[in-house]
């Protein structure tokens, strides 16, 4: 499994595995009836909801609705492929993100315009008793990580703040706030196997990677 896909002509476009990143969160897609597999590598998922909503209260034994169904395109990301993602939840449930027993449903798009791009057929994940807040499923984007070049002169323990500022958790665009702390673009070193650069705040260059979601 190869998660994070490295440009190294232009780090601000390495991107993350869309297959991998959902296999990491969401983990494997259900076996499904044979039949409900035929219709669903012919059609969008939603033309098939009556079928997905009997197996799932089939399943589960409550009734399921609709939460949500958007396309990972119209959000701003890392990855390499997009995707439309539709989340079920039992139609008791108030917060879609944080209800257990839900089902999402992914259909990955084969590149291009969103809009007339040809979609894999829908795999469908069980939650169980997780819920899709807690899987790092909206994790799409890569972070940086920053280590001394030399580690036996310098303390990479003085980069922890700047790790900090270009870690996806600190910032929505991890490489713009990248950009903003070094002197210039991070250039990609053959010998080294990384990007080198040198923040405007620190005494030495250092090595940067991206990073992946922390699953």
């Amino acid at each position: 499994m190869q998660l994070i896909n490295i440009d190294q002509k232009w780090p601000e476009c390495c991107s993350i595995s869309t297959e991998d990143h959902i296999k990491e969160s969401l983990g494997s897609p259900m076996k499904l009836p044979p039949a409900l597999a035929d219709k669903l590598a012919d059609k969008w998922a939603n033309e098939c909801e009556d079928d997905l909503l009997a197996l799932f209260e089939l399943m589960k034994g409550c009734e399921y609705k609709e939460a949500i169904r958007d396309n990972s395109y119209n959000s701003e990301n890392d990855l390499d492929s997009f995707f439309v993602f539709t989340v079920y939840t039992p139609a008791n449930a108030s917060d879609w993100a944080w209800t257990r027993d839900s089902f999402v449903v992914v259909e990955i798009g084969a590149g291009g315009d969103p809009r007339y791009s040809a979609y894999g057929p829908a795999m469908i994940f069980d939650l169980c008793d997780n819920c899709l807040g807690d899987t790092q499923f909206f994790e799409w984007k890569l972070g940086w990580w920053a280590e001394p070049i030399n580690q036996d002169r310098y303390d990479e323990k003085d980069l922890d703040p700047l790790n900090d500022r270009i870690s996806s958790c600190y910032s929505s665009s991890p490489f713009y706030e990248l950009e903003q702390l070094t002197y210039s673009k991070p250039a990609w070193s053959d010998r080294l196997g990384c990007f080198l650069a040198r923040f405007k705040d620190c005494s030495f260059p250092v090595r940067l990677m991206p990073i992946e979601p922390c699953y």
